[in-house]
C-alpha cells in the first residue's frame, strides 16, 4: 500500500506537472500545470465520475483510497503521461461535475503516435549483435556481462579527487554499442541521455523523463534491462524525492539490488543515508 501511496504522490505531484511546464508533446495542449489540479482531474475521473471525488472519499485521498483505486488513478495517471488519454477532455469533464465550464478542446482527435508507440517501431536493421545482458545479469556474481571488459567494471575505478558538474563526454565505442544495438530508438535515446551524468551525481526519473520529452514511467520501464549496465550508469537515477528508486528490476531500500546500487553511488561520492534508503545533494539536470 505504502509503494502505491508513494507512486501516486510521485506521478500527480511531479511527473506530469513536470511535463506540463516543460509543454511534452504527448499531449496536444496542457491545461493545467500544477498539482492539486491534476489530483482534482485524475480523482473526479476515477473515483467521483459522476460527482466531484470529495462526495465520494474522504480527504487526503492519499490515505484513504484503498489499493485498487491508488491502482486505478496511477493507470490513468500514466496514460495522460504517456499520451493515451486526452487531458483536455478529463480536465472538461472534472469541471463539468462541478459546475465550471471550459473552452471546447481543439484538435481533440489525436493526429500522431505517443512517444512510446513511436519508439517501439523504430527499430533500425542493424549488423548480428554481440548477446545483450539485463541489468540482473550485470549484477549476478554468477553471470558476469561479458559484454564488459574488465577496465570498465565500477569496482576497478577509484573515485576520482575533482568530480565534474558538466555533461560527461560519451565514450565513443560505448556510443557505437548502443546506437548499434537492437533497442528501440528511444530506448537508445535513454540511454545516452543517462550517459551525460557525471559521475559523483545523480538524477531523477522525472528529470530524465522532461529533458526526453517522455514520462518518468516510460524513462522507468527503459531502464528496467540495461544491457550495458554499469557502463551506461543508471544507479545514477533516482526517484523524485531522493529515495533509491529502482535498481535490477526491483524498487526501493529492500529491493534485492539495492545494495549494490548504495555501493555504485557511494563508491562515486554520493551522500546516501542508507537508513532511510535517500540520496542527499542536488538533483543533476545539466542534460544537453
Amino acid at each position: 500500500m505504502e509503494a502505491l501511496q508513494n507512486e501516486w504522490k510521485a506521478l500527480y505531484g511531479d511527473t506530469l506537472p513536470s511535463l506540463a511546464v516543460s509543454k511534452s508533446p504527448v499531449q496536444n495542449s496542457w491545461p493545467v500545470h500544477v498539482d492539486h489540479c491534476f489530483g482534482r482531474i485524475i480523482l473526479d475521473n476515477v473515483i467521483g465520475k459522476d460527482t466531484p471525488w470529495m462526495s465520494k472519499l474522504k480527504s487526503p485521498a492519499v490515505k484513504n483510497m484503498t489499493s485498487a483505486q491508488l491502482e486505478k488513478c496511477i493507470a490513468l495517471g500514466n496514460a495522460i503521461a504517456e499520451g493515451r488519454e486526452n487531458l483536455a477532455e478529463l480536465d472538461a469533464k472534472s469541471l463539468q461535475l462541478r459546475g465550471k465550464k471550459q473552452k471546447p478542446a481543439a484538435n481533440s482527435k489525436r493526429k500522431r503516435e505517443t512517444v512510446d508507440q513511436a519508439a517501439a517501431k523504430e527499430t533500425e536493421a542493424s549488423p548480428p549483435k554481440k548477446r545483450q545482458l539485463d541489468i540482473k545479469s550485470a549484477l549476478s556474481p554468477s553471470e558476469p556481462n561479458q559484454d564488459l571488459p574488465p577496465s570498465h567494471s565500477a569496482a576497478s575505478s577509484p573515485p576520482p579527487r575533482k568530480l565534474s558538474s558538466g555533461p560527461s563526454p560519451i565514450d565513443p565505442d560505448l556510443y557505437n554499442l548502443i546506437t548499434t544495438s537492437s533497442l528501440t530508438s528511444f530506448r537508445q535515446r535513454v540511454l545516452l541521455a543517462l550517459c551525460q551524468i557525471p559521475r559523483g551525481h545523480f538524477t531523477t526519473y522525472v528529470a530524465l523523463s522532461t529533458h526526453l520529452h517522455s514520462s518518468a514511467r516510460a524513462v522507468g520501464n527503459a531502464l528496467r534491462n540495461n544491457p550495458f549496465a554499469p557502463r551506461v550508469p543508471c544507479h545514477r537515477v533516482v526517484a523524485a524525492d531522493k529515495g533509491l528508486g529502482g535498481f535490477g528490476g526491483e524498487w526501493g531500500k529492500d529491493g534485492k539490488h539495492a545494495g549494490e546500487k548504495v555501493r555504485l553511488l557511494k563508491g562515486e561520492g554520493v551522500i546516501v543515508d542508507v537508513g532511510k534508503g535517500r540520496v542527499e545533494g542536488s538533483i543533476w539536470k545539466g542534460f544537453v
